[in-house]
This record gives structure tokens, sequence and C-alpha cells, in this order.
């Protein structure tokens, strides 16, 4: 929850309930990460079950983003909306393992944590890196009550559920058909962390859906285009 930008949570609070959830094993939630996407939306649909709600609307980024697909997939009836930003489809392209250049930067021993996160969700311009550096200003400015760091069990069960949704499908994006609902999908330019050409793969394939790509940008272009992104998001979910 500590990385959920809070321009976009605080607009889109302006005009409905927001919740964030972490997945299971993640922050304050109990148990073990699902090592698979349908492992971690089946618990969402049972989180939003307790809470109570028909109909939701989802906003799903990078991984959030294969779950929110994989929820309007297995309980169709209880998404009215989805927002999908830097994430791509099951069996998408290079979405099986990481490119040479992420694991090469993620296994950088000389790096921090700032500069590969940085280099892994910006572009490398000027302004780009500008971006970023303003967003993580954002999201680590409330320093108390913060969530703990995650283990080391996360990480694992996410890249086993990354390379099994990376699996290429004898019906390869077939199953897009089945998400009917209204899409809007958003990335940036270059992705080099699920490649931007996943996204335009999701808008081609989704029944209705919309794509927006911004310039100079990469994994993280609705942080570094936070204000037009929020006006943007805001916009697609008042619609009827």
């Amino acid at each position: 929850m500590n990385n959920w930008n809070p321009i976009h949570t605080n607009r889109l609070a302006e005009d409905r309930t927001v919740i964030l959830v972490d997945y299971r094993g993640v922050g304050r939630s109990g148990g073990e990460t699902p090592d698979s996407i349908a492992g971690m939306a089946a618990d969402i649909i049972t989180f939003i079950g307790a809470l109570g709600f028909d109909t939701v609307d989802l906003f799903g980024f990078s991984i959030g983003g294969m779950v929110a697909q994989q929820i309007a997939l297995d309980a169709p009836a209880l998404v009215r909306r989805i927002i999908l930003t830097g994430t791509g489809p099951a069996g998408g392209e290079g979405m099986r393992a990481f490119s040479h250049q992420v694991q090469e930067i993620v296994a950088r021993p000389d790096s921090t944590d700032t500069e590969r996160i940085l280099e892994l969700f910006f572009a490398p311009s000027d302004a780009s890196q500008a971006a970023g550096k303003a967003w993580i200003s954002r999201i680590t400015a409330r320093q108390t009550d913060r969530e703990p760091l995650a283990k080391s069990q996360v990480a694992e069960a996410m890249l086993v559920a990354l390379a099994e949704w990376g699996e290429i499908a004898d019906d390869r994006y077939g199953t897009l058909n089945g998400i009917t609902q209204p899409t809007l999908v958003v990335n940036g330019k270059d992705d080099i962390m699920v490649p931007t050409i996943n996204s335009y793969i999701l808008q081609q394939h989704l029944p209705d859906a919309r794509l927006v790509i911004y310039p100079d940008s990469g994994h993280g272009a609705h942080f570094q285009f936070h204000s037009e992104f929020a006006e943007l998001a805001a916009g697609f979910l008042a619609a009827e």
C-alpha cells in the first residue's frame, strides 16, 4: 500500500469509495502469498464478498493488472469497469521471465533500491527521472504507520505466478474475449518490466478497451503523468 500514489487515490476518492488491499502475505495481510495469479484473484474475490459489495471497479498496476483480468474472468458479474496500467495478458510478449536488462538492473550490487526503481519504472531522460524522484518523494512522505517490508516468500511466489501467467497457451489471447467490461489500458512508451507491446495486445483483443500510451516514460508512466492520469481515470470510472 505504501507505493500507491496519493494523488491517484485522493482524486478517485473525491467521487467514490476507494479501498486499497494488500495480497495475502503482503504488508499487514496474514498468511502466505499464493504462487498463481488465479490464487491471488480468488483471494480478492473473497475479500470483496466479505465487504458485501455486489459490483466494483478494479484498478490494477503491473501484477495487479493481471489479477484484475483474472477476477473479471472468474467473477464477471462482480466487475463494472477496469483500469489496467503497466500490465499484459496471459501469454504476452516477453512475460514468462524478465528481460536480461531488467535482471541486470535488479541484480546490480552497487546500486540502491531507489536507483534501481528509477531505472526500472522510468525512462532515462532527465524529465522522466525527475518525475520518478518526485513520485518517490510523494510515496515516502508519510513516515508513520508504514507497511512492513515484504518477506522473501512474497517475491518467490510472485515470480512463480508471473512465469505461469507468461506461458503461451494454444488459444493465445483467446480468454481476453471473455472480459467484456469497459477497460482503460495505460502504459509508457518503453516499459521494460512488462513490454509495452502487451498494452497494444490488450487493446486489440479486449472487446471494449481504449489505450493511452504516455511519451518518454516506462512502467511507471501513470506515476510520471500523475495529474493527467488521475483525471483520466476519474473520468473513465465516472461513466455509466
